[in-house]
């Protein structure tokens, strides 16, 4: 029997500053038993949106002075941050940190105007590189710069160039500090300077306080990325954004993929901070449904709550998500493609990190099967995604996250390469060691900035 002829409510698009998009991984589950789908909300900030009143920004510049940051790295790192000053307007502030073993304020907390611009920049006298590395002093110091300012933007940036050697020191500490932040308003944005810094840590900071984080293999390339991060502040449209996820009786949530969550009964939040105009973020949650009767069955209503900065109001929005229960076993439909492809990202986001344990471990023949392996998966995965795309666009959107995601596979093994007169590392076998040159430490740390881009 065909399905029936009802209104597809599988899907839904609300909102104007920030659009929401919610849709179910399958409109049509079984009536029978029990069955496992995904929700996804996609939001995205309109391109041509422009805060009706300027909000300021609230920023923290935290530099690494380390040891390691002699010479160019440390020069360069303040050259950036004298670009990004001289990128502030009028009524924003900013402070400067410093760090080694122990955080240094260097300019504290100063509103810009015309006169105090061009004192702190004469402020910002080249320090000394020295001693050890504690990334959470900084980071500390600079949350205390930050404080409470309501109705601004306030972020970290963060600048390092090594492991974390004093401080917290592990990943789950840095995950915890990234957690405080957000919860004061603020987040992190993460930049590793060269090949020898944390990029577990760097990225952990950025997703848990819903920055962004950055791979700088040549710190000449500082001031072009913290030019490309402080325009984009400047044109945040929407602030404290974050999703509600209620789900009706008996629906379970499982998973929710590569964010920070709070969860309650049957209600889950993810927070999501602030958007510039033209930024996209989104969520995915698989859940389990429970068999039940034939008809229309509500799985979830999700709502969008945030500080709209173009309407100078209170941003909101939100749509209910229902999917068709059928006791025909034909009429269940496939995956979504547009689900299909944000699953499959996901999944290529963790193959990246998985390749770059493998390499760190020397297993390079094992990190070139793996990648061999999701390859093919994928290229099966994406014809499957496009024949069950119906609408011509969204045939499109999937193909083009596909091709990312093949295009970063394609790239992921590329600096995992044997030195000159070696031979092949077979599948099982120890390599090098982990990240024995330049090369293979480069491309763990691109890899993870691709990883957390394709899980955004």
């Amino acid at each position: 029997a065909p399905i029936p002829e009802v209104t597809d409510r599988s899907r839904f698009q609300a909102g104007k500053t920030l659009l929401l998009e919610g849709r179910l991984g399958h409109r049509v589950l079984p009536a029978a038993s029990e069955s496992q789908t995904f929700l996804f909300v996609d939001v995205s900030a309109d391109a041509a949106a422009r805060a009706q009143t300027r909000v300021p920004l609230n920023l923290s510049i935290v530099i690494d002075r380390s040891g390691s940051m002699k010479g160019n790295r440390l020069q360069n790192a303040m050259a950036a941050a004298r670009a990004s000053i001289e990128r502030l307007r009028d009524g924003d502030i900013v402070g400067v940190i410093t760090y080694n073993t122990a955080a240094e304020v260097v300019v504290a907390p100063t509103v810009i105007d015309a006169v105090s611009r061009a004192r702190v920049l004469r402020e910002l006298a080249r320090p000394r590189a020295a001693g050890d590395t504690c990334i959470s002093c900084g980071i500390d110091a600079g949350m205390r710069q930050l404080g409470a300012h309501a109705g601004m933007v306030s972020r970290i940036l963060l600048l390092s160039d090594g492991a974390a050697t004093a401080g917290v020191r592990d990943v789950p500490g840095f995950r915890r500090i990234a957690e405080d932040c957000r919860r004061t308003g603020a987040s992190i944005t993460t930049i590793g300077v060269d090949v020898d810094y944390d990029e577990r840590i760097m990225a952990a900071l950025a997703r848990d306080s819903n920055g962004r984080h950055f791979f700088v293999e040549n710190p000449d390339g500082l001031p072009t990325i913290l030019d490309g991060e402080m325009a984009a502040l400047t044109r945040t449209v929407a602030d404290q954004a974050e999703v509600v996820v209620d789900l009706s009786p008996g629906v379970v949530a499982e998973r929710v993929f590569d964010r920070a969550t709070a969860a309650s009964g049957n209600q889950v939040v993810v927070p999501l901070g602030a958007f510039a105009a033209g930024e996209r973020k989104t969520v995915l949650v698989q859940l389990r449904v429970p068999r039940g009767p034939a008809g229309e069955r509500p799985i979830a209503t999700v709502r969008l709550r945030y500080d709209d900065l173009v309407e100078s109001a209170p941003g909101k929005s939100e749509g209910t998500l229902i999917a068709l229960i059928s006791k025909d076993p034909s009429q269940l439909t496939p995956l979504d493609g547009v689900v299909s492809a944000r699953v499959s990202s996901s999944e290529t986001a963790t193959v990246l990190e998985t390749i770059n344990s493998l390499a760190r471990d020397g297993k390079l023949g094992d990190a070139r099967s793996l990648l061999a392996e999701q390859s093919e998966e994928l290229a099966k995965r994406r014809q499957a995604a496009i024949e069950t795309t119906a609408a011509p666009a969204s045939a499109a959107v999937v193909d083009a996250a596909f091709a990312r995601q093949e295009s970063a596979l394609g790239a992921a093994g590329q600096g995992f390469v044997p030195p000159v007169g070696a031979t092949a590392t077979p599948a099982g076998a120890r390599g090098r060691g982990a990240g024995a040159d330049r090369a293979s430490k480069a491309q763990i740390r691109s890899n993870q900035a691709e990883s957390f881009d394709l899980s955004e």
